[in-house]
């Protein structure tokens, strides 16, 4: 996880916009939007992070359990957060099929 000046110098060396740079920081500094729950056909629970210093919560064993652990050994990625916050994607940015 990137203390706050890594953070600053990553979003310079991306060429963050303002807002985006923002956007992040929210997530980074929130806590999951929701507690995942478990259902019919899959099993949840919490996975502790060395990469991010804390627990990330999981819905699926299959899926998002192996993402994390993808996530947390692969060297190019530098941070991954459970359950961020919505956020609304302005649709001219989308592309067609």
């Amino acid at each position: 996880m990137f203390k706050n000046s890594d953070f600053a110098e990553w979003c310079e060396r991306n060429n963050l916009s303002e807002s985006a740079r923002k956007l992040i920081e929210l997530i980074r500094d929130s806590d999951p939007s929701r507690h995942v729950q478990s259902g019919r056909g899959n099993v949840s629970g919490r996975y502790p992070s060395k990469k991010m210093g804390r627990t990330i919560q999981f819905e699926s064993h299959r899926n998002e359990l192996a993402a994390i652990f993808e996530y947390e050994h692969d060297k190019t990625v530098c941070e991954f957060y459970d359950q961020p916050s919505r956020i609304k994607l302005d649709s001219k940015y989308r592309t067609k099929d």
